[in-house]
């Protein structure tokens, strides 16, 4: 496996007792085989957010809560009600100047406190929205048989990908039709292998950033660090062992597989952010999705996968930000100035690059250096 950090070996230990599929395969061949291209290439099912009440004012951001129908209508019944979170800036934008995210969350993230933690300097100092999607099986949409967030069965993942998908598609189309023209798609994790498939199956440019995920989750499942919470002799039984079970597992989750799915529109408007040490997601795995993603940014950050989240969530935002601001130089949208940053990852690297005019002077100066320096490159060759 290569050197992993420590973190991961002790958040493994610690998750070991989040067994996951202790109720054996379930459905997962019957659900999987509705999984076709043409059942991903049908345009995204049209939804209707429901908000609980008018936004709710939290220092320089608005919050407001909502559900939606989900488009997929397997869901058993608490997982068929979306639940969502909307994250701006006070000072609002007309739809069509106001950059969103949808965000997906990782295995195991319920509810939304810890991504509006995350986002929330984001927000705040760039005026880049967020809507936060709770995964089906978690939080509110948790099933009364479910206990915490392990997945009863490996149908029962299935459904949840699906879920994140078709209501990832379903809530960017609504955004595009409440009149937003700068939209992205993120993750961390699960939510980012997720994410990288929405935007394989968006047909406009969209800004990706993908965090601590690869062109496959079924390693992650099958061999690396979050396998030890699967009791493979135990989901064997009745498939022929433990071996079995493990392929078997793997050819369910590889049906995600973003090198099986056409590329995103535009590439390189994603930036994907790697962990060197992680134990969960392994660096070839990371490296794979980049090499796969012609033009999109790779980079590292010196941690493991838990460590990546703890300890680097400056990394993460400014990942978010700068993939936002190579979508908008790829489609020549309008640029209102966004606020300059006051959060340090960007007063800092906007320091260094001598950006006094704010935060997108210095990206698409930043933008237009790389642009020049593949082009440049590529005459060399």
């Amino acid at each position: 496996m290569g050197p992993v950090h420590w973190i991961d070996h002790v958040h493994a230990l610690t998750s070991m007792r989040r067994r996951l599929f202790a109720g054996g395969f379930g459905d997962a061949a019957h659900i999987a085989s509705r999984v076709s291209d043409a059942w991903l290439a049908t345009p995204p099912q049209p939804i209707a957010v429901s908000w609980a009440g008018p936004p709710r004012i939290a220092g320089s951001l608005t919050v407001r809560d909502g559900t939606f129908s989900s488009p997929v209508a397997e869901l058993p019944g608490a997982a068929r009600i979306a639940h969502v979170r909307e994250l701006l800036p006070r000072a609002r934008r007309p739809a069509a100047d106001q950059p969103m995210y949808v965000v997906l969350a990782a295995s195991g993230q319920e509810g939304f406190a810890s991504r509006t933690r995350l986002l929330r300097p984001m927000v705040e100092s760039t005026g880049i929205g967020a809507i936060l999607l709770e995964n089906p099986f978690y939080g509110l949409r948790r099933p009364p048989w479910q206990q915490g967030t392990a997945l009863r069965t490996v149908g029962d993942l299935v459904l949840m990908n699906m879920g994140m998908l078709q209501e990832g598609r379903s809530l960017l189309a609504w955004l595009a039709a409440t009149g937003h023209t700068q939209l992205g798609i993120t993750g961390f994790s699960m939510g980012a292998a997720q994410a990288a498939l929405v935007a394989a199956r968006w047909p406009e440019p969209l800004a990706v950033a993908v965090c601590c995920a690869g062109v496959s989750s079924a390693p992650a499942f099958t061999r690396d660090l979050l396998s030890r919470s699967i009791d493979f002799e135990r989901l064997g039984r009745g498939e022929g062992g433990a071996e079995v079970a493990r392929r078997k597992l793997g050819e369910y989750i590889a049906i995600a597989d973003v090198d099986r799915h056409p590329l995103p529109r535009c590439p390189e408007a994603a930036v994907i952010v790697g962990a060197r040490y992680d134990g969960y997601v392994l660096a070839r795995d990371v490296e794979r999705l980049h090499e796969l993603w012609k033009g999109s940014e790779l980079r590292w950050l010196p941690t493991g996968h838990a460590g990546a989240l703890i300890q680097h969530g400056a990394a993460l935002r400014w990942a978010a930000v700068e993939a936002m601001a190579r979508m908008r130089r790829a489609i020549a949208a309008p640029r209102p100035e966004l606020r300059s940053l006051s959060t340090t990852e960007a007063t800092t690297a906007a320091a260094k690059e001598g950006a006094p005019q704010g935060l997108w002077s210095f990206i698409e100066r930043r933008a237009r250096r790389l642009i020049e320096g593949r082009t440049g490159a590529s005459r060399g060759r």
